[in-house]
C-alpha cells in the first residue's frame, strides 16, 4: 500500500482532537504521536509508540480517542512502516477494557437503549472490524512477526 503523507496528516487534522479523551484527558497530543509513528526518525517513532501506549491503551483501557485512531494505525502497518508495533497497539485496543454490563441500564425504554451512549470498548472494537481488510492483508505477509500480530490484532 502507497502511504501518502500529505492525505495522511491532512485527514488527522480534520479531526476534532482536541474534543476527544484518553487517559489524561485531552487528546490533542495524539495526531503528533501518530505522525511521528508514521515518520523516518527512529527515535521519534520509538517515543510515540510509547506515548500511545500510555494514553490510548493505559494500562489495557481503552478512550474515545482510541477508536478515532485505530484507522491511522491500520494505515501505517499496511504501508510497512512499523508494522508489527502499530499492529500490536491495534490489538490491544480491540482487546482493551471490559465491555459494560448490557443489563445495567434501566429506565422506561424496556430495550434499555434510550440515551444510551456506545461504550468506548464497543466502539474501539467497531473501529477495529472497519479495518479488517487492512489488518487481514498482514496474515499473508512474508515475516512470521508480521502475520502473528495481524492474526492477534484481526482476532
Amino acid at each position: 500500500m502507497d502511504f501518502d503523507r500529505a492525505a495522511f496528516h491532512a485527514e488527522l487534522d480534520a479531526l476534532p482532537w482536541a474534543s476527544y479523551t484518553h487517559a489524561y484527558g485531552s487528546a490533542e497530543d495524539v495526531p503528533g504521536a501518530l505522525r511521528a509513528l508514521a515518520g523516518d526518525d527512529d527515535a521519534a517513532a520509538q517515543e510515540a509508540q510509547s506515548e500511545l501506549y500510555g494514553s490510548i491503551l493505559h494500562q489495557g483501557s481503552v478512550y474515545e480517542a482510541s477508536a478515532h485512531a485505530v484507522p491511522f494505525l491500520a494505515r501505517i502497518a499496511a504501508a510497512g512502516i512499523r508494522t508489527v508495533d502499530a499492529l500490536l497497539l491495534i490489538g490491544g485496543i480491540a482487546e482493551g477494557g471490559a465491555d459494560p454490563d448490557p443489563g445495567a441500564a434501566s429506565g422506561s425504554d424496556p430495550a434499555g437503549t434510550a440515551g444510551v451512549r456506545e461504550s468506548d470498548e464497543a466502539a474501539c472494537r467497531r473501529a477495529v472490524v472497519a479495518q479488517l481488510p487492512l489488518l487481514l492483508a498482514s496474515v499473508r505477509h512474508e515475516d512470521r512477526a508480521v502475520r502473528q500480530a495481524a492474526a492477534w490484532a484481526a482476532g
